[in-house]
């Protein structure tokens, strides 16, 4: 399952890295390219994250009810999984980052994309913490996690897209 989510993200990936867009002169032609490259991960990213709280869940049930080596076995595979749906955020930011905003827009595409990118840093953190049984640590970079995203989604609020930086319902 893991294998044919990364090749579908790196084939999605290809295909779109393929076509160099144009810069976009207004707003609106830039979220007409944006808008796709975003729906075009939308499955991936699902399901990346789907996975992820599945682990997060038995995790937390092996933590009070489990053995102390199957919780072990269970950090190790959620940080996997942390990893998965980070390196597939990422790539996501790396496709929108690929097409030119116009001139008005650079500045809040440019702190959008930022937090998408410290989110996806602190993901992978916060995956090396669990590793490290780092538990702590692991919660602390969950939450800059949120706060990044959050904070990335009130940047482009209003901005026009109808998939990127949409919170799902």
């Amino acid at each position: 399952m893991r294998r044919a989510i990364a090749v579908s993200v790196l084939s999605t990936g290809l295909v779109i890295a393929g076509a160099a867009p144009a810069a976009a002169s207004t707003r609106g032609e830039y979220v007409a390219q944006v808008d796709p490259i975003c729906q075009s991960f939308v499955a991936p990213e699902n399901a990346a994250f789907g996975t992820y709280k599945r682990n997060f869940k038995r995790m937390g049930h092996l933590a009070k009810s489990g053995t102390f080596k199957a919780f072990l076995r269970q950090t190790k595979r959620t940080a996997r999984s942390l990893n998965g749906f980070a390196q597939v955020y990422s790539t996501v930011t790396d496709q929108i980052a690929t097409v030119p905003p116009s001139d008005g827009d650079a500045a809040t595409i440019g702190v959008w994309l930022n937090d998408r990118r410290q989110a996806a840093g602190a993901a992978t953190s916060a995956a090396t913490a669990l590793v490290r049984l780092q538990i702590r640590k692991f919660f602390q970079r969950l939450s800059q996690f949120d706060a990044a995203e959050a904070a990335g989604i009130q940047t482009i609020t209003g901005f026009g897209f109808q998939v990127c930086g949409v919170v799902p319902v």
